[in-house]
């Protein structure tokens, strides 16, 4: 994955088919679907002020009752001047540091007191071309609907940029970019400095530059905001449990009145896409956790509207990209493979319409650098000399249209909080926001007439003859001879003949076949949750709850056995090994790339997790899929593949594992805190890598086999689909296995897992070269079994959080985002922890760790405020309420064992209530009792002296 592909590979595949971005700046002066052939959402109400600014009011239902508030800036860094530089960004967090109506330190506990969480509800993001402010809604009353227009106006044109407070918030800024530096951050920057060289893009990173961020004084920033914080360039985005009608006078009351630049000023010029020939980047750092090699094309973007015509084009050119991927994801599972993993790719680089980007990179082992090299450009040569199969083409057409129809089938429960996101996407890209069902009756037609040479000319057509291609080599290896060496690589692989390749044989599901239904032992119903709980006459347990949360979507977990408690004690790492290898060792017909072929165009899944106290299988599925996933399913439990690639795909990932948990903060966390917090119980962390590279698949098959075969087990089914029809598909699938044991041992002993008794400060050194250092503290709390208790340990966690926020963000700035938590094990007798948090740098972690002691004894002292109470017990009720309206809160926290842990029902019917009920002397208790000073186990994870 290169370094842009990183960046972008938390972007939806489908979504960046089915829309097309406008002209920068003619996106920001109309609607993208003004002059398109496409047709906006009918549901949407779109308008604009006499000044300029633009609305759109969404009405959605989910979750009832709320809103999702949205203001787009049309600014972000790149209308930063040299001497602003991060300014677009340093800008956005002062909204939050004194504002017309809200005084420095007012706004975030007036929005805690209406029941908005700080960073969940209330947050705001800055980009190269955009500046975005988010505020969910508890409640959709006319009054706090006023008030959410009253903070975006704010925000607008109403920030204070007192002094002091400016001075104050470059400690937290800084921090934000010392927490964002890494190995991948640095590579990321170097890409974009070497690819796009002649670009305003390589010298407008948002998060800016440190000297800016410590010296820009105040007339920098107003020049900034009054610059590009105009009415002309802002959008209003009003999504929710609510009727346009209702809304629009506030936009009109608060809005009306706000300044519009006259003329619009234009936007900067973003400079040039280098053309320059075929050559060779090398970017090496030691603290990498794999190589990367990449094969790039960045040319100049045309600049087009969004259109039919221009996202059956993406189309396309996605779909040659997927088939691509498909083509190395085999390859690299073959053994003597030197890739790790590879993929394809075309982007819009950044959304700004501005260069087309093609790539094709593969990770692998530093001294498998030029290998990785010559795999990847013979499939380029492979695929653009004689395109693709048949075969390939209809398993990616059927998989595009399964995404499009799973779309248009849960449009009408989309989230308004995921909507309102969608809305400011597409404005900022300039494309139309289109609704899902029609997006299916474009995209139905195109796949149905889609063939392999309309696939291979659009991906001969970004590449051309590579004759602009860039060969990239980077991460932990260094090249002798540099970029000589590269394109002398690359002239080599060239030199290699390719051939077209194979069609490839479809294959039927080896495990289709269904027995009669089960016979029933028992069944209730829970009435008021409208959960059926049946146990079948093998003693396999299943519970069942149809919703109306997320329509075509059907959450299932099977629960076995005992999990963790029962792996062997002389076999370190044997969970984390089957974690990371059962599903991809697929099953004993069929390998995992037959499976994908299989099941192409279906939605079925099978994920496997060694669990505290089970072993967990878990699928998502849709009504149509139903029965084939619970075949799918049994088939997992019992036929599990095993097969060798699984195991060798593993061992090829332990080096970027080993270096993440040894040079990062992050990592040591992970694995040496972990355990050092369990009591050096080898089952907490890592083991060292020798011991996991040892782990095989035939100790796993060995662990495994006899709780598959018949130990307790639970299956639970979540979210649309008709009751007796669910039913009837588990009887026939999980109702035919032979019996289970109906209940689980005790296993006391494996239960036992201890806080350390030495209370100390313990320091942890780790080799890296960047700056960047952790404080943790930890105090033993309990376990889950008292809900009460475990209820108001997570509340009083976040008024510790609160405190935390306050002096180590706030006042010192000497963190960005500190945290605490409370973790209480549902398995491990008495154990739980509240824990504490805050990455810094390495000369001032000691500090942090005793700011964070401080607090904690304040709290134990002292304890809380009833307004400290308040201010997080009204964000949590409000986060509880969405929560119910998920199919994974009801299958995580309540349904998968409700069997074995009846009093799941229970905690479900008291969750709000008693949250409502916890009182200030609950807290003051709790705190007493866990955080009084000498409790406490510390860390400080220190970069090692030179």
């Amino acid at each position: 994955m290169t370094p842009f592909s990183r960046f972008l590979s938390g972007i939806v595949p489908l979504a960046l088919a089915l829309a097309a971005p406008l002209p920068a700046q003619e996106a920001a002066s109309k609607w993208a679907h003004e002059g398109s052939d496409l047709s906006a959402d009918p549901a949407a109400t779109w308008g604009a002020l006499p000044n300029g600014l633009r609305y759109v009011i969404l009405p959605n239902a989910e979750p009832p009752g709320r809103a999702s508030l949205r203001l787009f800036v049309d600014a972000g860094s790149l209308m930063e001047e040299d001497d602003q530089q991060g300014l677009a960004h340093f800008l956005e967090h002062m909204a939050f540091n004194g504002t017309r109506n809200y005084p420095p330190g007012q706004l975030v506990e007036y929005l805690q007191r209406l029941g908005m969480g700080f960073g969940s509800d209330t947050n705001a993001h800055t980009f190269f071309k955009e500046t975005v402010y988010k505020l969910e809604l508890p409640k959709t009353n006319p009054e706090l609907v006023d008030n959410g227009l009253q903070i975006l106006r704010d925000y607008a044109d109403g920030l204070l940029f007192v002094e002091q407070e400016i001075e104050d918030e470059r400690g937290i800024i800084l921090s934000e970019k010392r927490d964002r530096d890494s190995p991948e951050w640095r590579a990321f920057v170097d890409w974009t400095q070497f690819a796009l060289s002649g670009s305003l893009i390589s010298k407008r990173l948002p998060i800016g530059t440190e000297e800016v961020i410590k010296t820009a004084p105040k007339k920098r920033f107003t020049d900034f905001y009054n610059k590009w914080y105009t009415a002309d360039r802002m959008v209003v985005v009003i999504v929710g449990d609510l009727k346009p009608e209702a809304v629009l006078p506030g936009i009109s009351k608060h809005f009306n009145d706000l300044r519009s630049a006259s003329p619009r000023v234009p936007d900067p010029a973003l400079g040039s896409v280098p053309q320059r020939g075929i050559l060779a980047h090398h970017h090496s750092d030691s603290e990498a956790s794999e190589t990367e090699v990449s094969i790039e094309i960045t040319k100049p973007a045309r600049p087009e509207k969004d259109s039919v015509a221009r996202r059956a084009r993406d189309l396309r050119r996605l779909i040659a990209g997927v088939m691509v991927t498909r083509r190395l994801e085999v390859l690299s599972k073959q053994e003597g493979s030197p890739l790790n993993r590879a993929s394809m790719r075309a982007d819009d680089i950044f959304d700004l319409n501005f260069a087309d980007y093609g790539s094709i990179d593969a990770s692998c082992e530093p001294a498998k650098w030029e290998a990785a090299l010559s795999v990847i450009d013979q499939e380029l040569r492979r695929v653009l000399g004689y395109g693709f199969t048949a075969s390939e083409l209809a398993e990616a057409k059927a998989n595009f249209l399964e995404q499009a129809e799973n779309a248009a089938k849960s449009a009408s429960t989309r989230k308004s909080r995921d909507l309102s996101d969608l809305v400011v996407s597409r404005i900022g890209s300039g494309r139309v926001f289109t609704h899902p069902v029609a997006d299916l009756e474009r995209v139905r037609p195109l796949l149905e007439s889609l063939t392999p040479e309309q696939c291979h000319a659009e991906l001969k057509e970004l590449w051309g003859d590579c004759s602009q291609v860039a060969v990239h080599v980077s991460g932990n290896v260094v090249v002798p001879g540099g970029t000589e060496t590269i394109l002398a690589a690359y002239r080599k692989a060239e030199a290699i003949p390719v051939k077209a390749p194979e069609n490839a044989a479809s294959a039927e599901f080896a495990y289709e076949v269904t027995g009669e239904p089960a016979g029933v032992q028992s069944r209730k119903h829970e009435k008021d949750l409208d959960i059926t709980q049946i146990v079948f006459d093998n003693q396999v347990r299943a519970n069942f709850k149809p919703t109306d949360f997320q329509a075509d979507q059907i959450l299932i977990s099977v629960r076995i056995g005992s999990g963790l408690l029962t792996v062997p004690a002389n076999k370190p790492g044997l969970a984390t090994f089957a974690n990371a290898t059962f599903s991809d060792a697929a099953l004993e017909a069929h390998s995992l790339d037959d499976l994908k072929r299989i099941f192409a165009g279906k939605t079925v899944s099978s994920m496997f997790q060694v669990e505290d106290d089970a072993f967990q299988f878990s699928g998502q599925t849709r009504p149509a899929d139903l029965l084939l996933e619970m075949q799918l399913l049994v088939a997992s439990i019992a036929h599990p593949g095993y097969r060798e690639e699984a195991e060798r795909q593993f061992k090829k990932n332990l080096e970027p594992l080993y270096t993440q948990l040894s040079r990062t903060p992050e990592g040591i966390l992970a694995d040496q805190v972990e355990r050092v917090t369990h009591g050096n119980d080898p089952r907490f962390g890592y083991p060292s890598r020798p011991e996991l590279e040892s782990r095989t698949l035939a100790e796993v098959r060995e662990w495994l086999t006899p709780h598959l075969r018949d130990a307790y087990l639970e299956v639970s089914v979540v979210g649309d689909f008709d009751l007796d029809l669910a039913i009837d598909a588990v009887s026939r699938t999980f109702g035919s296995l032979p019996p289970r044991k109906s209940s689980k041992e005790p296993l006391l002993e494996a239960r036992k897992v201890a806080f350390p008794a030495k209370r100390e400060v313990r320091k942890i050194e780790y080799s890296t070269e960047i700056p960047k250092a952790m404080a943790a503290v930890y105090w033993p709390t309990d376990d889950m079994s008292d809900i009460q208790r475990t209820r108001r340990l997570g509340l009083l966690s976040s008024i510790f959080r609160d405190r935390l926020r306050v002096k180590i963000r706030e006042e010192l700035g000497d963190a960005y985002s500190p945290y605490a938590r409370n973790v209480s094990s549902e398995t491990f007798t008495g154990y739980g922890t509240m824990f504490s948090l805050a990455e810094t740098s390495p000369e001032q972690a000691p500090k942090m760790v005793e700011a964070i002691r401080q607090i904690s004894a304040s709290l134990a002292k002292d304890g809380v405020t009833e307004d400290e109470l308040e201010r997080a017990r009204k964000p949590t009720i409000n986060t509880i309420g969405e929560f119910r309206r998920s199919n994974g809160y009801w299958m995580n926290s309540v349904m998968a064992p409700s069997q074995e842990f009846p009093q799941r029902l229970d905690w479900a019917r008291s969750f709000v209530a008693d949250h409502e009920a916890i009182t200030k002397a609950d807290m003051d208790a709790l705190a007493r009792k866990y955080l009084a000073p000498g409790s406490e186990l510390a860390f400080l994870i220190l970069p090692a002296a030179k």
